[in-house]
């Protein structure tokens, strides 16, 4: 009978995450289909290229990508339904082994509830859920090899479960605090110095195979065995000892006491039946059936709730840890109380009043979760349901990032993205241009702002040992066209330091900035960044004299004249009278966008002298006039009579403005000042004589 009801509870777990198969991917999910999807393709190797990732979760996204194609994430969902459903058959049979059917029944059906929880995040396809199969598969072979057989069968089982341990450290490195609990569920075996040997045995040598793969195949030995063991294993195992060395990425998200106490309580709320059922089990069998077999369940139990709090971060999807251990034991409380049912007056009232319990505790969690099991063939509506209107935009606002990419780039430009969002490298199908995929900006040009920089350069701090084999820095050698600061500060100034290209804001998707390579205004701003503020105060008083060129200048060919005015501005930058020709004739060659951003940043950096400063600022006003922006011109040519009010040019300028706005009265008192403080002023005089006459 209880093979019929294995397949049952399959078939239950599958049920259970019919919720979920409309769901959306998440951001490490879609991240890690992105990646496997380009090592796939040939375009990445892994650790020679990209860093940071468990090999195991990227084998089951490139064995998926195999069958189905990387944007069909239902597609994905259902092989995580039925990963997570085939962990409840084979969680069936491990409880079976430990406390019989009704425990066996009892603990799957709460692992197939939990397993897929929104509340948990189970609907990401998080990397926790792929954890619960190779722990639990390795529990199983330790259990069937104390049963009476061939002592050769019972050393292949256990080798066989230390290699599934193994697999699992590979899926996720956080794996290894199982391990003590494990050896004591090894010591409750018939041979446990030699079954310790054989299962330690078995988890070397699943770890030792991707070392040596990487070794052989893509001579990357050592960024392999820093990655995955000098690296990851210890910030999964102690990462609060290793915070202050490690980039600010892999240990953001640390809440305050406050805000962890309410995500405390509001996680536990879906948990509190199968805690108050795993407590009831893990005091039954401590009275009644101790051994050192459940007694490393205990500690595994520990293990999962230690990794919740261990960055101080309490990140929904790291609870899904405790749901195997917990189902286990709550599996065992809920036939604890059934049996005591038989017993004597006092015991049976006990569980009578448990069973209670346990059945109020279930209405709570169902009352506070039914508004996540709502089926919707829409998955922006599902997770509007889960997690409300600002998760969904951000899903949206990633698609936005794309189409930008998409029609502003083409397909061998580089695209850089800053920030914790790796989505938008999927749907823009675009190069990748660093291996470190979801770093804060700052962390980018930490990395990166060193000529021959070390990705691994925290490790000389944490293991008292330097690293010869450095990567070199990719920003020497080519920039991206377009950075995206999808979240963290926005530092542009640190990368065109690091680059030494320009770049300006090109886009803003709600408050999402996107900057773009402007090759132009690197041209221009390099000749004043080859010189020093001492040209500045060389030059600022020198008299505004005609050039030599300016005979040559033909001002009906704007593009010779604009040749011929970086000439000007290359012999001698600072001084103004090059700066307005060459505003003038981009001004005449209708590039108004290079004008602007040209002259603003010297202004911005004090490049140029406060004289200059106001002269650029004048010739910005003049550009608004030519784009009848005659608001924003307005607005200049005050802010620069504020500081020099009594500038003939300046005034006629913006009695102009004001005669195009029909503002008569202020526009000729304008003229007319314009005119005491130079008599012999023709522009105001003409314009005056216009104004008397539409009067």
């Amino acid at each position: 009978m209880e093979y019929h009801i294995s397949i049952l509870i399959f078939a239950f777990g599958i049920i259970a995450w019919i919720p979920f198969l409309n769901g959306v991917y998440g951001q490490d999910q879609a991240s890690a289909m992105y990646v496997a999807d380009h090592i796939k393709r040939g375009k990445f190797t892994l650790y020679k290229d990209i860093y940071a990732h468990p090999i195991g979760q990227l084998a089951h996204i490139i064995f998926l990508q195999f069958f189905f194609k990387k944007e069909n994430t239902k597609a994905f969902y259902w092989a995580m339904c039925l990963y997570c459903s085939f962990s409840s058959f084979v969680l069936f049979w491990v409880i079976f082994n430990l406390s019989g059917l009704m425990a066996a029944i009892i603990g799957s059906i709460a692992f197939s509830l939990y397993i897929g929880s929104p509340r948990l995040d189970g609907n990401w396809g998080a990397v926790e859920q792929l954890l619960s199969l190779p722990l639990i598969s390795s529990l199983f072979c330790i259990l069937i090899s104390s049963h009476p057989g061939s002592y050769s069968l019972s050393c292949t089982l256990i080798l066989l479960s230390g290699i599934l341990f193994g697999y699992a450290v590979l899926v996720k490195q956080i794996a290894l605090v199982y391990l003590p609990g494990f050896i004591l569920m090894l010591i409750n075996t018939t041979h446990p110095v030699t079954f310790n040997l054989l299962f330690l045995t078995g988890v070397l040598f699943v770890n030792l195979v991707p070392l040596f793969y990487f070794w052989l195949r893509h001579n990357a030995f050592w960024e392999y065995l820093t990655c995955m063991w000098l690296h990851s294993l210890p910030f999964a195992i102690n990462p609060r000892k290793y915070n202050k060395y490690y980039p600010r990425f892999q240990v953001q998200g640390t809440k305050d006491k406050s805000i962890r106490k309410k995500v405390i309580y509001a996680n536990f709320r879906s948990l509190y039946p199968i805690l108050f059922l795993s407590f009831i089990g893990i005091v039954s069998l401590s009275i009644y059936h101790f051994s050192f077999l459940y007694l490393g369940l205990f500690v595994c139990l520990l293990a999962s709730i230690w990794t919740i709090f261990m960055r101080k971060t309490l990140f929904p999807h790291y609870w899904l840890n405790m749901v195997p251990w917990l189902a286990i034991f709550a599996g065992c409380g809920l036939k604890t109380i059934f049996f005591n049912l038989s017993g004597n007056g006092i015991l049976a009232g006990v569980s009578v009043a448990g069973i209670f319990a346990v059945v109020l505790l279930f209405i709570d969690a169902i009352r506070v979760d039914r508004k996540y099991y709502v089926l919707s063939k829409d998955p922006y509506g599902f997770l509007r349901k889960v997690w409300g209107d600002a998760l969904v935009n951000n899903y949206k606002l990633w698609k936005q990032f794309g189409k930008y990419i998409k029609k502003t780039t083409k397909p061998e430009d580089k695209i850089l993205v800053c920030g914790y969002v790796p989505q938008i490298l999927m749907y823009s199908d675009r190069t990748h241009f660093t291996p470190e995929f979801c770093q804060y900006t700052e962390d980018y040009l930490n990395t990166y702002n060193q000529k021959n920089p070390s990705y691994f350069g925290f490790l000389s701090s944490i293991y008292k040992f330097k690293f010869l084999k450095q990567k070199e820095n990719i920003f020497h050698k080519s920039h991206p066209k377009v950075i995206v600061f999808a979240q963290g500060n926005v530092d542009v100034e640190g990368f065109e330091k690091l680059t030494g290209i320009k770049y300006v804001i090109d886009e803003n998707l709600n408050g999402f900035q996107i900057y773009s390579a402007d090759l132009e205004l690197t041209e221009l701003m390099s000749i004043f960044e080859n010189t020093n503020n001492e040209s500045i105060q060389k030059t600022k008083n020198i008299d505004s004299n005609k050039s030599e060129y300016s005979d040559s200048l033909d001002l009906q060919d704007w593009e010779s004249a604009l040749k011929i005015s970086k000439q000007l501005l290359a012999k001698d930058p600072h001084k103004s009278e090059h700066l307005l020709t060459l505003g003038e004739c981009l001004i005449g060659s209708g590039n108004y966008k290079l004008l602007f951003r040209f002259y603003n940043r010297l202004i911005e950096k004090k490049l140029v002298s406060t004289a200059s400063r106001l002269d650029l600022l004048a010739k910005l006003g003049e550009a608004y006039c030519h784009q009848d922006k005659f608001k924003e011109a307005e607005e200049i040519f005050k802010n620069i009579l504020k500081l020099k009010p009594d500038n003939p040019i300046v005034l006629n300028n913006l009695g102009f403005v004001y005669s195009r706005q029909d503002n008569i009265e202020k526009a000729s008192l304008c003229f007319q000042k314009a005119l005491e403080l130079d008599p012999d002023n023709e522009d105001a005089i003409a314009n005056l004589k216009q104004i008397k006459t539409l009067c």
